[in-house]
């Protein structure tokens, strides 16, 4: 297991301003696998900006991103911001790629927070909870 890693929410003037089009081209960049791609393509995924498909960019990152190398440190930290998303509710469009990724890094880890914020007062984040623990069950049949 990877754990959890306490992050503070990740801000970033560069990342901010970037249009679909950079965005897509950043999610491009990662079929290529080169390490200063896959390290911005990290940043971005773990930074909370919001902006035109910022949400739809990082949901493709994620796809992405499962099929490339990353070192653990960049997993930890994509573990760390993914699931700090759902435990405080503040996620956007097409978050269920970015808990793929997560369950996909740390299973273990995404299992149990999802078991904790079942609890949560957010309906929202009930719901992802739920989905995430379904998801393990089929995997586990």
């Amino acid at each position: 297991m990877l754990g959890v890693m306490k992050v503070p929410r990740a801000t970033s003037a560069d990342l901010e301003p970037m249009s679909r089009v950079e965005v897509r081209a950043l999610a491009d960049d990662l079929l290529a696998g080169e390490p200063d791609s896959v390290e911005k393509a990290v940043r971005f995924v773990c930074t909370e900006t919001i902006n035109l498909w910022h949400g739809r960019g990082r949901a493709m990152m994620c796809r992405r991103m499962k099929h490339i190398t990353l070192s653990r440190e960049q997993q930890g930290r994509l573990v760390a911001a993914i699931l700090d998303r759902l435990a405080n509710g503040t996620f956007s469009q097409q978050f269920k790629d970015q808990l793929r990724l997560a369950m996909h890094l740390d299973s273990k880890g995404t299992s149990t927070l999802a078991k904790r914020v079942l609890k949560s007062d957010k309906e929202h984040v009930r719901r992802f909870a739920a989905w995430v623990l379904s998801h393990e069950a089929v995997h586990d049949a």
